[in-house]
Parts: structure tokens; sequence; C-alpha cells
């Protein structure tokens, strides 16, 4: 378990910190989605650690390829969707991924559960399995306010059933359940049902990346066995369309299935949904196409599950031998972190610095910050006040701060590129001077 937070952790630490234990000298509660913040609340009020935290994301993680395989085996059998969910467990991207105390992983997990449920309540259609799917949806939604292209995909389902406008209601019923306690919410403390939803859109920012941003970087998620799979199943459905004169089944692949479900197309175009969606938004990370591993992953089970359906039992041995050996290839990197102990006890410098804080200077400090405002609001109790990225703005803030204080500013970027405030200008300003220095970042006293 890291010791150590980034940016986006203790964004949600931060948030869990005020809805539990009142602490107010920073948040971003009216931007973020606050199903995980609320989940470490109530951790907090039993163990009030960053272990409890992380604990708790990990088991919400680990439940996401078992919802795959129960959801999963309806499309596309019990074979390929036990294929998929030992992918899902242990692919080396997603289990670095399941490390940090993010809502991508929990997210997953609340999205193949809705999938599940909808399967079930297909499969038995009423009101309540369909109210109950609706309402987890509505949570994938508060974990991750991007798993609405997920949702919109998962609610298509609901036209399988027999009875579509009950169970459409009864759907809509248990998602309106879920959210409109938290739109009210939002409605009282911030003027707008959609405030926060837009704050989370407005504030979301980055530089922009290429459209094909996630078609190029899909492998370092799926690895090339999974993309193996997707490329058998391809070839599969394109003979199975040749061997029926271009009649393409719309029944489920699971065999044995009594529901009348989409066919794998479906799981295609529900992976096309989610990629077209993150490739819109100018900022990208590899972890933003988490949530299309679902349909990916279970693609690639169907496919690689040919291997296992020789007609003589000596081509089945050698498939499964063939895949057992692909996948221990490809899922051995994992041992790194088996092997490297179940602590990491490593302090980010963010930490150095706000433990000299706390020791050092009055509780009623301000600290100015253009860069990793949410670690030092996370790992003290000072106010912090944001400061603009760069820019003239940033300079234009530093010469009028309302009070007395601290300035963190930072020699360089994370990843080494330098940026404002230039160092120089600080150091000519008369109400600026150096209290202490660090590798990464200078601290300044300011007196207006």
């Amino acid at each position: 378990m890291p010791h150590m937070h980034g940016w986006d952790e203790d964004v949600y630490l931060q948030n869990a910190e005020l809805i539990c234990c009142g602490k107010t000298n920073f948040n971003e509660i009216d931007s973020r989605p606050p199903l995980l913040s609320l989940i470490y609340a109530g951790v907090f009020l039993l163990w009030h650690s960053d272990y409890a935290a992380w604990i708790v994301t990990a088991l919400l993680n680990a439940l996401g390829p078992v919802f795959l395989y129960l959801g999963g085996r309806a499309f596309v059998g019990r074979v390929s969707a036990g294929i998929a969910a030992v992918l899902l467990a242990f692919l080396p991207f997603l289990v670095d991924a399941d490390r940090s105390l993010l809502s991508d992983g929990p997210a997953l997990t609340m999205i193949v559960l809705s999938f599940w449920l909808l399967v079930r309540a297909l499969e038995k259609e009423t009101d309540i399995r369909f109210a109950v799917a609706g309402f987890a949806m509505a949570l994938s939604v508060l974990m991750r306010f991007g798993s609405l292209s997920s949702v919109g995909m998962l609610s298509l389902l609901v036209l399988a059933a027999h009875r579509k406008r009950r169970s459409i209601a009864a759907c809509g019923v248990g998602f309106a359940a879920g959210i409109l306690p938290y739109l009210s919410w939002s409605r009282v403390y911030y003027g707008g049902y959609l405030a926060t939803l837009q704050n989370g859109w407005v504030n979301f920012g980055g530089p922009a990346e290429s459209p094909l941003y996630f078609v190029m970087h899909l492998p370092l998620v799926l690895s090339w066995v999974a993309l193996a799979g997707m490329l058998l199943c391809a070839i599969r459905i394109a003979y199975e369309f040749r061997q029926r004169s271009g009649h393409v089944p719309i029944e489920s692949q699971g065999g044995g299935s009594k529901v009348r479900l989409p066919g794998i197309g479906y799981l295609w175009l529900w992976a096309l949904a989610v990629l077209c969606f993150f490739s819109y938004l100018d900022h990208k990370e590899v972890r933003y196409v988490i949530p299309a591993t679902a349909p990916l992953l279970l693609l690639a089970g169907a496919g690689l599950s040919v291997l296992l359906k020789g007609q003589r039992p000596a081509m089945r041995a050698a498939g499964w031998a063939l895949l057992t050996g692909a996948l221990l290839f490809v899922l051995w990197p994992i041992h790194r972190w088996l092997n490297s102990g179940f602590l990491d006890h490593r302090v980010s410098e963010e930490m150095v610095v706000s433990d000299f804080l706390n020791r050092s200077v009055p509780s009623s400090t301000v600290l100015y910050i253009n860069q990793n405002y949410p670690d030092f609001a996370y790992y003290t109790d000072f106010q912090v006040e944001p400061l603009p990225h760069d820019g003239p703005e940033l300079y234009s803030g530093l010469t009028v701060l309302p009070r007395a204080g601290i300035l963190v500013a930072y020699r360089k970027d994370d990843d080494g590129t330098p940026i404002g405030p230039d160092l120089a200008w600080v150091d000519a300003n008369p109400h600026y001077h150096r209290l202490k220095e660090f590798p990464k970042l200078i601290l300044y006293t300011y007196q207006p």
C-alpha cells in the first residue's frame, strides 16, 4: 500500500475529510463525483487512516472481475467470461491502476455491477430488479461523472425486455432514486441541479491530445493477448457471417441463456461508444479508457475461447496449453509488486514540506500555491488559496494577495518543465522573503 498520494487522490481524501470531519481548508466537492469520498468518509469513522481508504478501494476493485463474469456469461458463455474476468483481475496496467485512490477502478466495478443486474432483470423481469439495476447505474455516475457514456449504452439493454415500457419506467425510477438526492443537494448549495457536473466539466483540463490517443495507447491497457483475442473474435464473426450468407444472429452467444439478448455486436458498440466519448475530450490520460475494458475483455474472452473448442481432445489440450502459457507470460510482470512488500513507505516532497510547515508556522497561516495544492491541503490544516497556474494571471495575483501568508513556488513542473512564478521575479519583489528551500520548491513568506 503506498503511503504517498498525488493530486486527484488527495482531492478525494480531502473531500472525505470535509464530509466526516469538517475539514474546510480546501475542497473540490463542488466539481468532483461524491460517492468515493462518501465511502472514504464512512471508513474514516471506523479507522481514520490512508490505509483504510486504500483497503476499501482494493476491495471495490476486486469485485469488478466477479461482476464481469456474472454478467458476461449470458453474452459470451462461461468459459469466455471466465477468461475476461482473469484478464481484468490480473492485467498489469489494471493492477497498477488499482493501487491508486482514484475513482476509475471503483467506477468500472459499478458499471459491470449494473451490467450484471440488467442481465438478471432480463432473465426474470420484475420491476424491483430493473429498479435495482437503475439505482446501480446512478451509483456509477456518482462514482465518476464520465460513467454516463457507459450508462447510456447499458440502458439500451432494457429495450430487450418483453414489457419494455414497464421495464424502462422501473429502471428510470431506480436511477432517479439514486441520482436525485445528489442533484437536489447541488441545487441547494450551488444553485443548479447540474451545477457540480458543469463545474467538473469546466475544471477538467490539461494539454490537448490527438483524437487517436486511446487507439494508440490501448495496447498498454489490454496487452497483446487481449488484442489477439479481439482479433480472433472479429475473425469468428466474419466467418459466421459468411457461413450464414450474410445473416447476423441477434441471440446471445452465451449458450443456454433463456433470455433474448443483443449479440456480440452490442459489445463492440458499447466499447466504441465509450472510446468515442473519451476521444472527444481534449485532455486525455490512459486511465480514462478503463471503462471500455469491460466490453473489450469480454470480446477478447470470446475470441480466445475459440482455442479451447477443438474437435479432438489433443487440439483442445493444445489450446489450453497455449492460452495458459500466453496468460502467464502477460501476467508475469505483476510479481514485482508482490515482491516489493505490502507497504510502500516512500514520501513525496509535498509531504516533507507539509511536515515542516506543520511544525514551523502558526496554524492561522495561509498558503498560496499554483501547483499540487490539494496535496498541501490534505497534509496540513492551513487554509490553501490556489493561484493561476502560470501566465500574466499568476503575476497579477501575486501582486495583490489579500493577506500575509506563505507562497509555495515550484522550480519546475512534475514532468520537469519550468513553470512560474519566475524565482528571480519573486526574489526581486520586496513583499516576498525566502523562508526555506527544498529540491523542487522554495517557501517564501509574504507581507502585503
